[in-house]
């Protein structure tokens, strides 16, 4: 099973009884000869466990930044949008333990950095009330900042403690993923390299490298990739991270243009969205999600082929088919879901509103 679910815990095995059901089911819901086919091994129905038993989506990009200005729902309560870093954090984590729970894929926190800056300079404005009635004035915004960087500091340290003792109700930790590393002001570099202290500290007594969330750090030319550009510094820090802790994985911005058409994080399943253009014309990623995944048995295409690349080829045709049918079962069946099934997805902001 996968290494983020614990099967000796009561809720894991509830999740995995409930899912050799639902295979059992799935499986009688796929046309016979995709069913055949994923059981001889041709190609691999992802998820079967969930999809098409349920008609659930797979990983997505959550519109954070839209739930929290708007504020949202989780259950009987109704959240306003955050007057604190400490308090968005703490908002984050909740969104995504109810997305994970609506959904059986991995949840990505994109450009973490941007989207929390706001809520930090909330902290620094108050700070800064404060020091205007106790502080001396050369020293105010001196003392407005050092409270800033410690809220900011404590959030992201909770951030990251609140995301590791998450349970889904599919019986694991939400596999989640923060994108950060464009932002250029104060607040937004403070977030940055806090993301990465609190990392490379580790979890614990012990100091343990925390398996979730997956960090994502963007290099981008002229911003802090030369040793002249301004987060070059966060850069070295990013570097020192993932030698001591693994995480995070490096994006370039660039590259990623070029290969994808425009950037974003990739979601929790490491795929990229495509592009796609919304009313006014304006390319959206946040909100949006993968409706699953099959996989083509490349290997055994080949061995099947007996080394003539004409059959290969005729046979990895007719593999691909398969795969564009098992795709459509699974695009079919999200057809018409009402969004009562999932609220925080469809009514109250992570896809939809």
């Amino acid at each position: 099973e996968n290494a983020n679910k614990d099967s000796d815990l009561y809720n894991t095995q509830r999740d995995l009884t409930a899912g050799i059901v639902g295979k059992s089911v799935g499986l009688k819901m796929l046309p016979p000869h995709v069913a055949n086919a994923h059981q001889k091994g041709d190609i691999h129905f992802h998820d079967l466990d969930y999809s098409p038993y349920t008609p659930m989506t797979n990983c997505c990009l959550i519109d954070f930044k839209g739930m929290l200005a708007n504020g949202f729902k989780i259950g009987n309560a109704e959240v306003e949008s955050p007057k604190s870093i400490q308090t968005a954090t703490a908002q984050i984590s909740q969104i995504i333990a109810n997305v994970a729970s609506s959904q059986y894929g991995g949840c990505t926190a994109d450009r973490i950095d941007e989207f929390l800056a706001p809520y930090a300079e909330l902290n620094y404005k108050k700070h800064l009330a404060d020091a205007k009635e106790w502080v001396t004035e050369e020293k105010q915004e001196d003392y407005a900042r050092a409270k800033t960087r410690k809220d900011i500091y404590d959030a992201m340290q909770s951030l990251e403690y609140e995301i590791n003792t998450l349970f889904t109700s599919n019986g694991q930790t939400p596999f989640t993923s923060l994108g950060f590393g464009l932002g250029t002001n104060w607040f937004e570099r403070e977030i940055q390299k806090a993301i990465l202290q609190v990392r490379i500290l580790g979890l614990g007594s012990e100091h343990r490298t925390a398996i979730f969330p997956k960090l994502i750090f963007t290099l981008k030319r002229g911003l802090n990739l030369e040793p002249n550009s301004p987060n070059y510094d966060i850069k070295q820090l990013a570097l020192e991270c993932a030698t001591k802790r693994m995480y995070p994985d490096v994006l370039s911005y660039d590259k990623i243009i070029e290969l994808t058409g425009s950037f974003k994080a990739p979601m929790g399943c490491r795929s990229f969205l495509t592009v796609y253009h919304d009313e006014n014309n304006k390319p959206k990623f946040y909100g949006r999600f993968n409706q699953g995944v099959v996989t083509i048995n490349l290997v055994d295409v080949a061995c099947s082929s007996g080394k003539d690349k004409d059959r290969f080829w005729k046979i990895f045709d007719e593999r691909l088919e398969l795969c564009h049918r098992a795709l459509m079962c699974r695009h079919n069946r999200l057809k018409g879901t009402p969004s009562d099934v999932a609220p925080i997805l469809w009514q109250y902001g992570a896809l939809a509103r």
